[in-house]
């Protein structure tokens, strides 16, 4: 199968805000812009989550996306509004 590739100016500006409180908890907040210039659209929202550090490795949580878009910028689907759980390991 050959994938066919085209130009996207598409564009996703965040800016994020990260903070630890308490032991072992960090919370994060986002305002995100997605700026489709092909389309003459701008989109603007907001996302948050809360964290719980199971160790130094390994930290779970859930959060809110306000916006309706996604950080793929492949994918202008435009569903992506809604709560999400996320786990996230390092080592």
């Amino acid at each position: 199968m050959q994938r066919k590739f085209f130009d996207n100016a598409a564009q996703l500006v965040v800016f994020r805000v990260d903070w630890r409180f308490l032991k072992g908890w960090e919370g994060l907040a986002e305002v995100r812009t997605l700026d489709l210039p092909d389309l003459s659209q701008r989109r603007t929202g907001a996302l948050t989550a809360i964290y719980r550090y199971f160790g130094e490795h390994l930290k779970a949580g859930a959060g809110y996306n306000f916006t309706d878009f996604s950080d793929d910028l492949t994918d202008l689907s435009y569903d992506h509004q809604g709560s999400f759980v996320n786990v996230i390991g390092t080592w």
